[in-house]
Formats: structure tokens, C-alpha cells, sequence
């Protein structure tokens, strides 16, 4: 189970750095609906659910400007992949960056509850870092390093909010 900053382990979890007010659409929605809400948040798509808060698919900026169809149901990716909360941060990389897609819906038992980004990854990146309990050096990446650079211990590394600024 995660801890309260979202780690897992000796990881950071997707909790920790998803977003969890998630602008969403249904499938009924009109495409020029969907298109003006993407275009008025500077989204590029976002999960469609049901009545049930359960993703039944996503819409993109691509699916409004290369599929014909009046609703969302018409054009959205049916069945896409979602991801749970306690999934790595370095696991959720892996797949955004494997099979080329920008977003993942958060679920908890089967509804949703957030968004995980490649923005979100960066983020992460950003604003944390794994400092060894041995010897304090820092280094930044999505898991601790299996040792460390400076001191070569394995004891382990703690994550940390890394300094502002370059």
C-alpha cells in the first residue's frame, strides 16, 4: 500500500503525482462540445466515462480532427488502458512512452479517480529526489537508484523535494 507521499516500496507511486480533478466527457457528448472543451482548457483529450464514473474511452485532439462523427462515442478509442493508483511512476513511463500515448486514466476499483501524464512524469522529475541514507548524495529519476553514485552503498535512498532553481 502507498504511504502518504505516494510511495510504494522503494518507489513513487502514480498517487503521488496524479491529477485527480480530471476534466472528463460522456459518451453522448457532441464533438463540437468536446472539441470546445479541449480547445478552452488547453487539453490535448481526456477519459470518457459512463453514468458510473467507469472509463469506457478517451478522446483526443486527433480523434476530432480525423474522425467523422457526430458524438464522442463515434470517434473516442473504446477500452482503453487505465492504470491503478499504486503502479510505479517508472512503470507508468515505460508504457506511456512504449505505445505512444500522452495520458492514463486513474482507477480504483474500476472507476476513475485521476489522470496520470507525461507532464505529470517530468513534473515528478522536476521536484524530487532520491537522496542515499549512507552518504546524503542526490540524484533524480522516477526509482531510487539500486545504489549509490557517490558512495557505492545499497543501503537504500529516501525521496526527497528537490531544490528550486537550476
Amino acid at each position: 500500500m502507498a504511504d502518504q507521499n505516494g510511495t510504494h516500496g522503494s518507489g513513487a507511486t502514480v498517487a503521488a503525482m496524479m491529477t485527480k480533478a480530471v476534466i472528463t466527457t460522456s459518451p453522448e457528448t457532441s464533438v463540437e462540445e468536446v472539441a470546445q472543451v479541449l480547445h478552452h482548457h488547453h487539453i490535448t483529450g481526456m477519459p470518457v466515462v459512463d453514468d458510473h464514473q467507469r472509463v469506457v474511452g478517451v478522446v483526443s485532439e486527433m480523434d476530432v480532427v480525423r474522425k467523422r462523427g457526430r458524438t464522442v462515442a463515434e470517434i473516442m478509442t473504446e477500452s482503453p488502458r487505465t492504470v491503478e493508483e499504486q503502479v510505479p511512476l517508472a512503470e507508468v513511463a515505460e508504457v506511456l512512452m512504449r505505445e505512444r500515448i500522452r495520458r492514463l486514466p486513474v482507477v480504483r476499483h474500476g472507476k476513475l479517480v485521476g489522470l496520470i501524464s507525461r507532464t505529470d512524469l517530468v513534473t515528478f522529475f522536476a521536484q524530487h529526489q532520491w537522496s542515499c541514507v549512507n552518504c546524503g548524495a542526490t540524484q533524480r529519476g522516477l526509482e531510487p537508484p539500486e545504489s549509490c553514485p557517490s558512495c557505492g552503498s545499497t543501503v537504500g535512498s529516501r525521496l526527497e523535494d528537490a531544490p528550486h532553481g537550476l
